[in-house]
């Protein structure tokens, strides 16, 4: 067992009395020997607890935390990654599952390529009584590999999609260099994105990775990672960061602003920048017209909902949507605006003026 390096396999979980203990049974059934299995539950109010602490009874190498509140996935994902200290780390949720040599296959490519900072697999959606519902094709695989740290970014820029390309095993070395994780739509594109710069992104082909019930969509991501990141505040509050309502201009913010911070050179940061606007704008720019189109038509709502607020209110409204637009101008091309509804600087700055007089 002493010749195997060690796998920190991190779960969290929230409310999974139906799920938790066959995520836990998947990883006990892990044909890898050597493992440890913290089980982070993320302030449960159902029996989760319950379940967790039988399993930590029966099996003293499974260790229990309990969070006091619901932090969400964000605030789970960044403790999974900092949580132990072997030289391999991997999240895990509580509701999917893994095949048996799941760590055994993925284990063998991170010690065949030490340059791989993260490796996953290939994927399948399962329901019910773990009905097949579908097979993930090749294009939900990632491959970035090579000597060019930007060529890999630029390649997981391109080609990410969801899960579960995101689900592996990390190389803690690359690990312990990412930005903190920001409470955006799109989070994980730019985490995966960075991590490309300071390692290989690799991938085993066979379906070892199961999904329970397949992905929620891209919205209902961003309203959830907003309410988490909010603390509470009403994402439909007027004082709400905006940005969930545009979660695909919204991802590239979250790219723009993980690059910011990277650990690259200043040539290289521009070269990134100017990537993620092209890579974004050729993969989205409809639906990321349509997403203004959205907003325009929830602005006036907005706006009206601070007439009769103070001026430092109505300050910080204006400050969100202008920081919206912005995104939308950088990303879009003049030609593509043409015919999306405007929301032009001066009428929100004169709307709010409006408002602070009222």
């Amino acid at each position: 067992m002493s010749d195997h390096p060690i796998v920190d396999i991190n779960m969290f979980v929230y409310n999974g009395e139906d799920t938790v203990g066959a995520a836990i049974e998947c990883v006990l059934a892990q044909t890898w020997p050597a493992w440890r299995l913290t089980v982070m539950d993320d302030g449960s109010t159902d029996k989760t607890a319950e379940i967790i602490a039988d399993f930590s009874n029966r099996f003293p190498f499974i260790r229990a935390i309990k969070h006091r509140h619901n932090g969400g996935a964000v605030a789970s994902f960044q403790r999974a990654f900092w949580h132990g200290d072997a030289d391999f780390v991997m999240p895990k949720s509580g509701d999917d599952l893994l095949a048996p040599d799941f760590i055994e296959k993925i284990m063998a490519v991170l010690l065949t390529h030490p340059a791989t900072a993260m490796c996953h697999a290939g994927g399948l959606v399962f329901g019910g009584q773990a009905d097949i519902r579908a097979l993930y094709p090749p294009s939900h695989r990632l491959h970035a590999v090579g000597p060019d740290r930007l060529a890999r970014a630029q390649g997981v820029m391109a080609r990410y999609t969801s899960s579960p390309g995101f689900w592996g095993v990390y190389r803690r070395d690359a690990v312990d260099r990412l930005a903190r994780i920001r409470y955006r739509a799109g989070w994980d594109h730019a985490l995966l994105a960075e991590l490309a710069l300071y390692g290989e992104i690799r991938h085993v082909a066979d379906p070892l990775y199961w999904r329970r019930d397949g992905g929620k969509p891209v919205l209902a991501l961003a309203r959830s990672a907003t309410e988490r990141g909010g603390r509470g505040l009403n994402v439909d509050d007027p004082i709400t960061e905006p940005h969930w309502r545009t979660p695909l201009l919204t991802t590239v913010l979250a790219h723009l602003e993980t690059f910011s911070v990277a650990r690259v050179t200043a040539p290289e940061r521009d070269w990134l920048w100017q990537s993620t606007i092209e890579i974004f704008r050729s993969r989205w720019l409809p639906a990321m017209q349509r997403e203004c189109a959205t907003l325009r038509a929830a602005t006036p709502a907005i706006l009206d909902a601070v007439k009769f607020g103070n001026s430092v209110r109505s300050a910080w409204v204006k400050r969100e949507l202008d920081s919206l637009l912005a995104i939308a101008e950088l990303v879009m091309p003049a030609s593509a605006l043409v015919g999306t509804p405007e929301i032009s600087k001066p009428r929100i700055a004169d709307q709010t003026r409006a408002t602070e007089v009222a």
